[in-house]
């Protein structure tokens, strides 16, 4: 995978024992749930499908935590209020939680996420033989928080739609008048990631012209927009989630997904230490865990770890990254965003 900077990952960390750091880590999470029973509440946006095998693998890991369990957190509402709860001083029922990168401000506001008891920059240097090196920008510049996940775009079709030799490789593609008025794009974006490299930022930014030109279709929502595709109403959607994708083709679905290079990436499902839970070691042993060991869920992979089912779809291929900075400067490229496609809020 090429990336900004020059860093390549899926090297194993053969170079790096198991420091002092790491195993207070561990010692400190192993205390933690000696304390409540080796019990702990995990919240993300996965399904109970892809949690189940997830936290099976971690217990397997670390058999001291006897008893994780999941709860599904995906919707603003919950986020709210579990944070309303927490300000008027009732504990939440979750002790480790993905709170979604539109709360920050409000958590943030409120003190609930404080400092982690441990470096994740220092962690990551520090991983026990046979763990993955991550690219270093799933790291929080602050040192507060740590991306799980990646969240690959690229382009879908209808293989009942697109004949096998008009079938898309690049996304020069979505701008083919052959597909005038049948191409798919969502207008939340997905591709943030290309307007925040600098490599790739005017590239992108006349791309997205060009697809106002050639009479793009502009529908709100993943699944939404991968439904019509699927019923042949449309050829492509450009922009789409290779996570969202695959899930419709495993069902049956007579789509095909394509990554074209460069292709965008989006470092996802971020934990931050909650004031309220009595595991802040545990949570960052999981993340640490979860982001260079163990198995990620299905499709939201990162592509530097070794064998997942992304990993030759991205081989050689330039990567752009949304990470932290790109999140943080989210409201700004979506304004540049609209104002190309002729949204409300353009700048």
């Amino acid at each position: 995978i090429m990336t900004l900077c020059g860093w390549i990952g899926g090297l194993p960390n053969s170079a790096l024992g198991q420091s002092d750091l790491f195993n207070r880590l561990v010692a400190d999470s192993r205390s933690e749930m000696a304390k409540k029973g080796g019990k702990v509440v995990i919240g993300t946006d996965w399904t109970n499908d892809e949690a189940k095998p997830v936290l099976s693998e971690f217990k397997k890991d670390f058999a001291f935590v006897e008893a994780p369990s999941f709860e599904r957190l995906r919707t603003t509402e919950e986020m709210q209020r579990m944070l309303m709860e927490a300000k008027t001083g009732r504990t939440p029922g979750l002790d480790i939680a993905n709170v979604s990168h539109e709360s920050w401000p409000d958590y943030k506001k409120a003190g609930l996420f404080p400092k982690p008891p441990f470096s994740y920059k220092a962690l990551i240097k520090a991983l026990p033989k046979g763990w993955v090196t991550p690219d270093p920008r799933i790291v929080d510049p602050e040192d507060e928080y740590m991306a799980t996940t990646g969240l690959a775009r690229g382009i879908a079709y209808n293989k009942n739609v697109v004949p096998a030799d008009k079938a898309p490789k690049d996304w020069k593609d979505c701008l083919d008048p052959t597909w005038r008025g049948k191409v798919l794009y969502d207008p939340r974006p997905k591709l943030n990631a290309f307007q925040h490299d600098a490599k790739t930022r005017q590239w992108y930014l006349n791309w997205l012209d060009g697809l106002v030109k050639n009479k793009v279709v502009l529908g709100r929502g993943q699944t939404e927009n991968i439904e019509k595709l699927a019923t042949g109403e449309y050829s492509m959607f450009c922009g789409v989630n290779y996570y969202s994708t695959m899930r419709v083709i495993e069902a049956g679905a007579p789509l095909a997904f394509v990554l074209p290079d460069p292709f965008a990436m989006e470092l996802g499902t971020q934990f931050h230490v909650l004031s309220w839970s009595a595991v802040p070691a545990t949570r960052q042993l999981f993340v640490v865990w979860l982001a260079t060991k163990g198995d990620q869920p299905r499709y939201r992979e990162f592509p530097w770890r070794p064998g997942v089912d992304i990993a030759p779809l991205a081989k050689g291929k330039y990567m752009a990254v949304c990470d932290v900075e790109c999140l943080n400067k989210s409201t700004e490229y979506i304004k540049i965003h609209a104002k190309i496609l002729g949204l409300p809020g353009g700048q």
